[in-house]
């Protein structure tokens, strides 16, 4: 299956397997009022990004490349949970200048550069190649191995005229090594966690979410991957699952709220999920250029509480996991 029909349109709704391909051309985007749009203001309403976080004991790494057509984005940050201690570096390209994305399902390469750093995705035959180097040093290298877990493929309609389509998986396998801030290198194991979430597609002009992404094993030594968001990809069906041992679930709809600085809550509409996050180390920015601005927030979290499935309880008691809040104008 293609992303895009042969009348211009997406497929939409929770795909069983991954599309072949997503062509953008045989996309036809037309704005509010009708009017079919091409070229540069098509390309300049496309959004895509990769991101990918690799839980390693008390070490959680997250990185990322965006292109937001006006602006390319590179992160990445290794954040010691003991230690209370980060390596973090970002950094924005005008107009998307030394930033690749391939936003192709099954196979796709992808690269940031700017100041001595470089993020290299890859993506073939169901390995995730991920690597990070500052001026031609590995500082991070991981085989991720997504064979053996169920993914999550959803394109849903995105307000008047657009569309999202989201793949994600958790609990995924993870060789290789990182350096931590002592520069020591740390080899990823056979406990290791990674989970991909990559994004595409014809975003509202202003959008707004809230997230929260977790993988753990259990006390009977089951591996548990868990995926919630509020305020994308809701218009047909969600984006909220449960892997259990590679095996995904639907979760009902749920609402992310706040109690206090450090505390939140979340829990489903059919109250099978119940969940108390505790946050600490934020990644952070801050940006409002009028027309263009972005206000991102991923904590570093705590996730305890409760989720029913199959007449069974899944605890969580403290598991390592990433709270997000992302407000963008684009």
């Amino acid at each position: 299956m293609d992303l895009i029909q042969p009348n211009g349109q997406p497929n939409y709704g929770r795909f069983s397997a991954l599309p072949q391909h997503i062509d953008l051309n045989q996309y036809v985007y037309k704005n509010p009022y009708g009017k079919v749009l091409t070229g540069w203001r098509k390309r300049l309403k496309y959004k895509k990004f990769k991101f990918c976080c690799i839980q390693h004991e008390h070490y959680t790494i997250g990185l990322a490349i965006a292109d937001i057509a006006w602006a390319g984005h590179g992160f990445v940050y290794v954040y010691d949970h003991l230690k209370n201690e980060v390596i973090e570096w970002n950094a924005i390209n005008l107009l998307a200048a030394n930033t690749v994305l391939d936003e192709q399902p099954l196979y796709n390469q992808s690269h940031f550069s700017k100041s001595g750093m470089q993020l290299d995705i890859q993506h073939a035959n169901g390995v995730r190649y991920i690597q990070v180097s500052k001026h031609g040093e590995l500082q991070l290298s991981a085989r991720i191995f997504c064979a053996g877990t169920d993914p999550l493929s959803l394109c849903s309609p995105t307000g008047i005229n657009g569309w999202t389509y989201t793949q994600k998986l958790t609990t995924l396998g993870c060789e290789g090594f990182f350096k931590n801030k002592r520069g020591n290198i740390i080899q990823f194991n056979e406990r290791t966690f990674a989970s991909l979430d990559d994004t595409c597609g014809f975003l509202r002009p202003e959008t707004a979410w809230f997230w929260l992404s977790c993988n753990f094993w259990d006390t009977e030594n089951n591996r548990i991957g868990l995926n919630l968001a509020s305020g994308v990809n809701e218009s047909f069906g969600n984006e909220n699952c449960l892997w259990v041992n590679g095996v995904l679930y639907p979760v009902a709809d749920v609402l992310f709220q706040q109690q206090d600085d450090n505390q939140w809550i979340i829990r489903s509409l059919d109250n099978k999920l119940n969940l108390m996050i505790s946050t600490g180390w934020r990644r952070y920015e801050n940006l409002n250029l009028r027309l263009v601005g972005s206000q991102f927030s991923q904590w570093q979290a705590k996730v305890s509480g409760t989720i029913e499935q199959d007449n069974k309880e899944i605890v969580l008691l403290n598991e390592y996991g990433l709270l997000e809040q992302h407000y963008a104008k684009w």
